[in-house]
C-alpha cells in the first residue's frame, strides 16, 4: 500500500505539502496541487480519513504521553507541558507507556481516535515504525527528551552523549578510576545508549580502560538500582565511583549501597541524571547532571502549537545540561599499600 511518502516522492514536494493538498488544497499552489494529486491517483494512495481529522476538527486537545508516571523529572515535564498549554485555552489528555512499545502504539492509536490536535511523545524508539507513520500521515507531533538533532521530526531534547561524558569526568576529577555505570536497558531508550557513549568516550579520553563488567543494564526503576549497585559491588575488583542514566535508579543505588554495608560518599561515589525536584532533599544529597524539564515540556507544548500551524517547519530544540555537586560524590580514598589506581578501602 502507497503511503504519503512515496505521494511526495513521485511529485517531488515535501510529505508536508502533500498533507496540505489532502486537509487544505485552497492553501497549495494549483500547480503544485495538480503535480500531487496526478501522483496520488498514479500511487493509487488512500489517505487516512484519521489523518484529515486532525486538521480539520479542532478539538482544543493534545495527547502527552510519557514513558513512566513514577519518574519526578517527568511529572516535571508534564506541569511545564500543562502550564504552557492552559495559557493557550488547551486541554492534555495524559498516557503512561512503562517503557513498552506496545503500549506507546496503543496510546497512539487511541488518541488518534480521540481526534486529538496532536501529541507530544516521549518515545521508547524515536526511528520506529509509529514515528515514520505518524511523520507520514502528516500528524502534528513533537519527540520530548529526545536524542533527534535534525531531520523532519520537531523535538526537545538534551545532548545525552555530553551529560555522560561530564558525569564521568566529574568522578575522575575526584581521582576515581574503577568508575561502573547502572544504565536503563538499551532496547527501551536510547537516551541511556548516549550516556553510555559519553561514559565510555571519558574513560577513553582520561586514559582509563573500559571494563564491561563495569556496566549493569537495568529496567528504570528503584529496585533496578538497588540489585544493580549490589551486582557491582561482587565484583573482584569493585567500582569505587557509579554513574547511574537517571536520579530514579541513583536512588535505588543509594539504598542498595547502604545494604551493603557502605557509606557515601566515603566508600562510594554516585553521580545521577536528570537533577529531579528530590535529589537535593535525598541523603546524601545527590550530584547529578541536570536537565531543564519543566522548561523542555513548555517548549515541547509551545513547538507542537506552532507545528500544528505550519507543519513544514520542523524545528529541533536541544537544552543545555549542567553538572549539580552536591554531597554524593568525593575524592577516592585508596590504602595506603594499593597501587595508583588501586582498590578502594
Amino acid at each position: 500500500m502507497s503511503t504519503i511518502r512515496d505521494v511526495a516522492r513521485l511529485a517531488q514536494v515535501s510529505t508536508a505539502t502533500v498533507s496540505r493538498v489532502i486537509n487544505s488544497p485552497d492553501s497549495v499552489r494549483e500547480k503544485t496541487r495538480e503535480k500531487v494529486l496526478r501522483a496520488m491517483k498514479m500511487c493509487n494512495y488512500k489517505y487516512n480519513a484519521l489523518a484529515r481529522g486532525f486538521a480539520t476538527k479542532k478539538s482544543n486537545t493534545i495527547g502527552l504521553i510519557i514513558p513512566n508516571i513514577n519518574n519526578p523529572v517527568f511529572a516535571e515535564s508534564t506541569l511545564g507541558v500543562q502550564e504552557y498549554a492552559e495559557e493557550k485555552q488547551i486541554k492534555v489528555i495524559l498516557g503512561n507507556t512503562s517503557y513498552k512499545i506496545s503500549q506507546e502504539e496503543s496510546l497512539i492509536k487511541a488518541l488518534r481516535e480521540s481526534q486529538v490536535d496532536g501529541l507530544i511523545i516521549t518515545t521508547t524508539n524515536p526511528k520506529g515504525e509509529i514515528i515514520k507513520s505518524l511523520t507520514d500521515e502528516g500528524i502534528p507531533f513533537v519527540l520530548l527528551f529526545s536524542t533527534v538533532k535534525n531531520g523532519p521530526v520537531s523535538a526537545v531534547g538534551v545532548d545525552n552523549y555530553r551529560g555522560g561524558y561530564v558525569a564521568t569526568e566529574h568522578l575522575i576529577s575526584l581521582g576515581h578510576r574503577r568508575i561502573g555505570m547502572i544504565a536503563g536497558s538499551f532496547t527501551v531508550t536510547d537516551r541511556s545508549y548516549h550516556r553510555w557513549h559519553g561514559y565510555r568516550q571519558c574513560l577513553k579520553d582520561h586514559g582509563l580502560p573500559y571494563d564491561k563488567d563495569l556496566l549493569v543494564q537495568t529496567e528504570y526503576s528503584l529496585s533496578g538500582g538497588r540489585d544493580s549497585i549490589k551486582q557491582l559491588l561482587k565484583h573482584g575488583s569493585p567500582p569505587s565511583a557509579v554513574f547511574c542514566s537517571n536520579d530514579y535508579i541513583a536512588l535505588g543505588a543509594i539504598k542498595g549501597a547502604r545494604e551493603a554495608g557502605l557509606s557515601l560518599p566515603e566508600d562510594l561515589s554516585i553521580v545521577g541524571f536528570d537533577d529531579m525536584p528530590t535529589a537535593s532533599y535525598m541523603v546524601p544529597a545527590l550530584t547529578t547532571i541536570r536537565q531543564p524539564a519543566y522548561e523542555m515540556g513548555r517548549r515541547a507544548c509551545e513547538l507542537l502549537l506552532q507545528k500544528m500551524e505550519n507543519p513544514e517547519k520542523p524545528e529541533q530544540h536541544m537544552m543545555e545540561t549542567k553538572l549539580i555537586v552536591r554531597e554524593s560524590t568525593a575524592a577516592v580514598q585508596y590504602d595506603t599499600e594499593a597501587e595508583d589506581g588501586g582498590d578502594r578501602q
